[in-house]
């Protein structure tokens, strides 16, 4: 009996250490710092989102820096090999290519960038977009009938090189007046659209983990990169992943 009472006090002590140990456990306060922060910013209805370290890791935060790029903007019609314009006829070793405008796209081609010819066919293995695959085709500036009635561009290119064959359709892209000019320019990652429709890119403040919503304008969208007509000045950073996640946090509106 007195072995059995021994046995039932050294139980209760082990329980009582386990249940003062759990009670410590319990009682010890945990750490769980916010992944971010949302700051007001005086005089404007916009806020800065403040990140952790651990939460821009866990977003795979990347960025970019907005640049300058000179844009050559194309647009590609449909025109047709010819041999003769009313009593015109080209060099022997030439053919023109005749592109046919209304008044708004004549005054929109530059005229004193080249064109440049692909095949009606395009092999779909090949990129249709490398100029390495055209024709270089350059304005000729003789004006004949169609020029006077401003229906119409020819482009000379040498038939040997090409086997174009008269009456033969073929794609040319014509460079736009604005070619050649310095544009600011981001990725399309980084646009951000609003449920109104609105464009935005997240910049983030230098040394900092800190991002602040900027509205842009875009003025045309080209493969992968967006041509603005308002945005972020030259050498700021902005988001390309995670800017999301940082509207959400922000303005509450998941995306």
């Amino acid at each position: 009996m007195e072995r059995n009472n021994r046995w039932m006090v050294i139980a209760l002590v082990i329980l009582t250490i386990l249940l003062l140990s759990a009670c410590k456990k319990n009682s010890t306060p945990t750490s769980s710092e916010p992944s971010s922060s949302v700051k007001e910013i005086p005089g404007s209805d916009l806020k800065r989102v403040v990140l952790t370290e651990k939460a821009a890791e866990r977003l795979g935060l990347q960025t970019v820096t907005v640049r300058e790029e000179t844009m050559v903007r194309r647009e590609t019609i449909v025109g047709e090999v010819v041999t003769q314009r009313g009593e015109m006829v080209p060099n022997p070793n030439q053919v023109w290519i005749r592109v046919p405008l209304n008044e708004r796209d004549m005054k929109m081609v530059a005229r004193d960038q080249p064109a440049w010819v692909l095949p009606l066919v395009i092999d779909d293995e090949e990129d249709s977009d490398d100029e390495e695959d055209g024709i270089f085709a350059e304005l000729d500036d003789i004006l004949g009938e169609d020029d006077r009635e401003g229906t119409a561009l020819y482009y000379l290119v040498d038939s040997p090189k090409t086997g174009l064959l008269s009456g033969e359709k073929v794609f040319v892209a014509v460079s736009l007046s604005e070619s050649g000019e310095l544009r600011k320019v981001i990725p399309y990652a980084a646009l951000i659209y609003d449920v109104n429709g609105g464009t935005w890119v997240y910049t983030k403040e230098p040394n900092a983990l800190a991002f602040i919503r900027y509205s842009v304008i875009v003025d045309y969208i080209t493969d992968e990169m967006v041509v603005l007509t308002k945005g972020p000045p030259v050498g700021a950073e902005v988001v390309t992943v995670g800017g999301q996640e940082l509207f959400g946090a922000e303005t509450g509106v998941s995306k």
